[in-house]
């Protein structure tokens, strides 16, 4: 009798064998798929780990090499001249002529552009002279209530605004009308103001009532159109940009750009308004590609200091922010298909 109950059982264990390969089967083949997908996600992960390294690489080559440029060129009519010509005597009177120039020798200073190239792609350069901006640090009211209602502020905000950032910046505690002082921090429960430059744009919010003045968009514009610097002589015409032009109510019908009223710019500023050769200061704005159809966008101002020759320049950071390509208002084609005048391509790697 057990003896046919143990066969019994033996035929019906057999009769599990078969699902039970089925399901390790199964088993088997939903982990290589698991496997097989998570393989090829690392490999996107460090695909596009590998592509945003070479591009930060990519940035930090075209600075320094644009830096090369900017210390060591001459500064001529119109912006620098980057084919490093000898000049003569009378050169050195009378000013370069950039007519004996070759072509694409001058880096314009009213927002030209060059193109760095690397193994690993270009990297996009625009160059415009700081004396072409806006000097949001300078304690000028009527200057700054052009600059915001140009920004598009109805007239009422931009005129708070622009004495709000007065009485930020100066240095006395006098209450501006639509000013703020420390009192009126006080009862907003704000720091108080720090009676000095502002030193970076982020800290535009910590004016009185400029988080609510201050649009996304609008602080875009306010980086692009303006400078924190108070080195700088402004403002030449020449690196004036037609938006700032403007924005400022300076572009006449024919396309020309007038001068300030006294009341807008001091002395200094009306007597060089016309010269047409950069200052020491510059602002590039670099522009290369990164993974997943991302563009870095960088800016910075750099000046040259040649009356202290253990600090030939200052570099600041103006900003810098990762944007969908297609949001991306840097232009990609460089003026005159100029490249950075370097090192010979072939020869340069990325490390």
């Amino acid at each position: 009798m057990s003896h046919s109950v143990t066969k019994a059982s033996l035929r019906a264990d057999e009769g599990f064998v078969l699902p039970y390969v089925l399901v390790v089967i199964f088993i088997l083949a939903l982990t290589s798929t698991i496997a097989v997908r998570s393989i090829g996600s690392a490999s996107r992960i460090i695909t596009a780990l590998n592509e945003d390294f070479q591009a930060q690489q990519r940035l930090v080559t075209a600075e320094a090499d644009t830096l090369f440029v900017f210390l060591t060129s001459a500064a001529v009519e119109g912006g620098i001249d980057t084919s490093y010509a000898p000049w003569t005597t009378n050169d050195m009177v009378d000013g370069f002529d950039v007519t004996k120039l070759p072509p694409k020798a001058v880096w314009s200073a009213s927002g030209g552009q060059r193109i760095s190239t690397y193994p690993s792609g270009r990297v996009t350069v625009s160059y415009r002279d700081v004396s072409g901006l806006v000097p949001l640090n300078r304690n000028a009211p009527e200057l700054m209530k052009r600059l915001f209602l140009g920004l598009g502020m109805k007239r009422d905000t931009g005129l708070s605004a622009a004495a709000k950032l007065g009485d930020y910046i100066d240095e006395d505690t006098r209450r501006r009308f639509r000013g703020g002082e420390r009192a009126d921090y006080r009862l907003k429960r704000m720091a108080p103001p720090t009676n000095a430059r502002l030193r970076a744009y982020e800290e535009v919010y910590h004016i009185l009532g400029w988080e609510k003045m201050i649009t996304p968009s609008l602080y875009e514009r306010l980086r692009r159109y303006t400078t924190l610097t108070t080195s700088t002589t402004y403002y030449r015409k020449r690196f004036l940009s037609s938006d700032v032009a403007k924005m400022l109510d300076l572009e006449e019908s024919d396309g020309k750009i007038r001068g300030f009223s006294s009341q807008d710019i001091d002395m200094l500023d009306a007597m060089t308004s016309s010269v047409e050769t950069p200052t020491q200061q510059g602002r590039f704005i670099f522009s290369t590609s990164q993974a997943a159809g991302k563009t870095i966008i960088k800016a910075i101002e750099v000046e040259r200091t040649p009356v202290a020759p253990d600090r030939p320049f200052r570099r600041y950071v103006v900003f810098e922010e990762t944007r969908d390509a297609s949001d991306n208002s840097e232009s990609e084609n460089a003026q005159n298909g100029a490249s950075i005048p370097i090192f010979p391509t072939s020869d340069r790697t990325v490390q």
